[in-house]
């Protein structure tokens, strides 16, 4: 479900930004440079994210994972409705957290839980599966546009991007799903380790 609720969303909220997003700066605040800062803001934040979830190891990974990936898909809406530049980066830097948190405690989830023998399957799976919409929303985005307005498709589409990446939740597997923890023997050398309250 996880995957899927990621495809939907990179089709509506992620493509759009790509394929308008300039544009939309520059009718918006008059300048597309703005759409370069505002993915400068959204890059910082991603790292930040992520430096912050490989020390925060939350009780239950996942449902935080997707929490915070919620505000990715708002500030595209955010971006498309043109409020003060310095809101604007902030929402953008906050969206670019959640998807560093998420991607490091997705992933971090993967590689504890999948045999190292499947895990370059696994993987490969959720990439191709995660991205397999996104040529469609690059096609699609331009004529949508056309037809309906392009601050429409972005708001919308980051609203309907929200609206599938909390989808992701509806797994009780995923919402439940507990920290990985450790057995250390005497020298402190993890050798085994337990999923606490594991579906």
């Amino acid at each position: 479900m996880g995957v899927l609720a990621f495809s939907v969303s990179l089709l509506v909220a992620l493509t759009p930004f790509f394929v308008l997003g300039a544009a939309v700066a520059a009718d918006v605040y008059g300048s597309d440079a703005v759409y370069g800062w505002s993915n400068a803001a959204w890059g910082v934040g991603t790292v930040s994210g992520a430096i912050v979830g490989s020390r925060w190891r939350p009780l239950r990974p996942m449902r935080a994972a997707v929490m915070g990936a919620v505000p990715w898909p708002l500030c595209i809406a955010v971006f498309a409705l043109g409020p003060p530049e310095p809101l604007l980066y902030v929402s953008m830097a906050a969206g670019g957290v959640g998807i560093g948190l998420f991607a490091v405690w997705w992933e971090t989830a993967l590689a504890q839980r999948i045999p190292p023998h499947l895990l370059s399957r696994v993987s490969a799976w959720d990439w191709m599966g995660s991205l397999a919409l996104m040529p469609v929303g690059y096609l699609l985005a331009g004529p949508v546009a056309e037809a309906v307005g392009t601050t429409e498709v972005m708001v919308g589409g980051g609203l309907l991007g929200a609206v599938a990446t909390v989808l992701a939740l509806l797994p009780r597997s995923t919402r439940e799903l507990t920290r990985w923890e450790g057995i250390p023997k005497p020298d402190g050398v993890l050798t085994a380790a337990v999923v606490t309250g594991a579906p």
